[in-house]
């Protein structure tokens, strides 16, 4: 299973662990999807949190122009996104959206100073980062997290 880590605006992640949002929109340079259905997205929440707060699994993968990923979701009036989510996308070549399916939210944040106590030289993603089973951050934290959640 791959684990995908992506950075989050506060306000979204939000959303996601109150299961408001049942989707997450990312803009892409190419007609590739970088997730798919099954694989674990861990949230890393930026601003002044700057912490892992938490994780979804994927579910349905829709792909395409933002123009078609934004007329698909706007004709799901149950998909938590909105005009802040479409604005996002819009101007970018490719757009995917991910369903969110299972929201766990981390017992005890994982604090991003904590990560660098334990790997120092880990960063946190700026965009998407794929990470496999065996990475050392999935390991010794993202894996440890997990097993004390609260289900969303």
């Amino acid at each position: 299973m791959t684990v995908i880590v992506i950075p989050i605006k506060p306000v979204f992640a939000y959303k996601i662990f109150t299961r408001k949002k049942k989707f997450e929109l990312r803009k892409l340079p190419h007609k590739t999807s970088p997730v798919k259905t099954g694989d674990r997205v861990v949230l890393y929440v930026s601003g002044s949190i700057k912490a892992f707060m938490g994780e979804y699994v994927v579910g349905e993968v829709l792909m395409g122009t933002p123009e078609y990923i934004i007329r698909i979701l706007s004709m799901r009036p149950d998909s938590g996104v909105g005009e802040q989510d479409f604005a996002y996308i819009r101007g970018a070549k490719y757009a995917f959206a991910m369903e969110i399916l299972n929201p766990l939210i981390y017992k005890t944040p994982i604090d991003m100073k904590e990560v660098l106590r334990i790997i120092p030289d880990y960063y946190p993603p700026q965009g998407i980062q794929k990470l496999d089973d065996y990475d050392p951050v999935v390991i010794l934290l993202f894996n440890k997290a997990r097993k004390e959640t609260l289900r969303a």
